[in-house]
């Protein structure tokens, strides 16, 4: 009710010739970039191109060719999938897609962890969250998209 009381008295103000302290404040061309506003806008991008070059990405290494210790991500049944080989011999099979915005996790071999480059989130070899943003672990079935989406396991 405020704004409207306002309002009212800018436009009495405007129509009468009469000088408002308050015209600049709510003229619609008032708009004042902040500095950051560009730093905001080169980190989205950047979450924008690791989204998409994740998508696109087409590995070639198949879970065979994993030795103990070592993991990748891989195409499985022509899906993109995370595999581990613990020291046993173990293969571990995740899905790559971050449970926080839905980027593609990769593999740091030195930490032996599954990482967003998207927001910071990491996961186990096994899928469960180390740190966040992300609250769920990685998937460790096959679904669409669109299940990820509407999934209970999802972080969505």
């Amino acid at each position: 009710m405020s704004n409207g009381t306002a309002a009212a008295l800018l436009f009495r103000d405007m129509v009468t010739g009469k000088e408002n302290k308050f015209e600049k404040l709510y003229t619609p061309s008032r708009f004042y970039a902040h500095p950051s506003l560009k730093n905001f806008l080169v980190q989205n991008a950047n979450v924008v191109g690791q989204l998409i070059k994740g998508k696109l990405d087409s590995p070639n290494t198949k879970p065979e060719d994993l030795a103990k210790g070592e993991g990748a991500v891989i195409t499985l049944d022509g899906h993109r999938k995370g595999a581990y080989r613990d020291d046993d011999g173990k293969v571990h099979i995740v899905d790559t897609t971050c449970t926080h915005i839905g980027c593609e996790v990769e593999w740091n071999n030195g930490d032996k962890t599954w990482d967003c480059p998207c927001h910071g989130s990491r996961f186990k070899f096994t899928g469960e969250v180390i740190e966040g943003p992300a609250e769920k672990p990685l998937q460790k079935y096959d679904y669409t998209m669109m299940d990820n989406l509407t999934s209970e396991d999802s972080g969505y």
